[in-house]
């Protein structure tokens, strides 16, 4: 078995790095776009937390659902590139 934190940084820095570019940077666009929408000044990092709260909830619900769970170790790992 594959350990969640390394499947996770395998999707982080694999699929998703080539399919959307610099993590950072598409949070940081991301964050443009749901400012816009919203009328609020969010950044990366809120939209990185809020799609952790979702992960969250989630889990409530299925503490065992393997994707979510990797998906929050991804989370964690973008958290930590667009604090930077």
């Amino acid at each position: 078995m594959t350990s969640i934190l390394l499947e996770a940084e395998a999707i982080v820095n694999g699929p998703r790095a080539a399919d959307y570019g610099d993590a950072a940077e598409n949070w940081a666009n991301t964050a443009r776009i749901a400012s816009a929408i919203t009328g609020l000044n969010l950044e990366a990092v809120d939209l990185v937390l809020i799609m952790m709260a979702v992960k969250l909830a989630r889990l409530r619900t299925t503490p065992n659902h393997h994707d979510s769970i990797v998906d929050m170790a991804g989370y964690a790992e973008i958290l930590s590139r667009v604090t930077k």
